[in-house]
């Protein structure tokens, strides 16, 4: 298992961190899914460092056989945004003119499987995550996202920050009104 985990990637990898450490970000990451189940969008970007990327790539379906290969293909992304990108998304959420959000869109964030390492760069954390992601809307509109995040925690002097984030969703096409939300 943990061979297979460096091939993910070998040169930022460097081992797991102790116990209180992965205690304080399982909580960092708890008390980021109520924020954002709260839609406390300013909170939130308090969490984010400055140089964030987030990401949600597209996923390939492609067969086993040709996952190793070579390929002149570039990695499309539903979402790639910086900080500028999220705090736009933000602000547009807090005017209370999104007809999507009207009346208001309930979440509900399950984060698990929190799995916490060591980068090469002092202070960075590599984070795993899984995450089962409800929203609902009137008595029929409930929808769920379910996938996995990796994300990139500093430790910076205002205390843990989320530096980078890629979503993995499980499904190649997403059957959502709308991508309307954070994960």
């Amino acid at each position: 298992m943990a061979n297979a985990e460096l091939k993910l990637a070998p040169a930022t990898l460097v081992g797991k961190v102790g116990f209180e450490l992965e205690w304080a970000i399982n909580q960092f990451m708890t008390l980021e899914a109520r924020i954002l189940d709260e839609e406390r969008y300013t909170d939130w970007l308090g969490l984010l460092t400055e140089d964030i990327r987030y990401q949600i790539p597209v996923p390939l379906t492609t067969y086993r056989r040709n996952r190793a290969s070579t390929t002149a293909l570039k990695p499309l992304f539903i979402i790639d945004d910086g900080f500028s990108g999220l705090k736009q998304r933000a602000a547009r959420e807090a005017t209370g003119l999104v007809w999507l959000n009207d009346p208001a869109t309930r979440h509900l964030r399950m984060v698990n499987n929190i799995e916490v390492e060591t980068t090469a760069t002092p202070d960075e954390f590599l984070v795993r995550s899984k995450f089962l992601l409800k929203r609902g809307r009137r008595e029929k509109d409930i929808v769920s996202h379910a996938g996995w995040r990796e994300d990139i925690l500093r430790q910076t002097a205002g205390g843990l920050r989320i530096a980078k984030r890629t979503v993995h969703l499980l499904e190649r096409v997403v059957m959502d009104k709308n991508l309307n939300m954070f994960f």
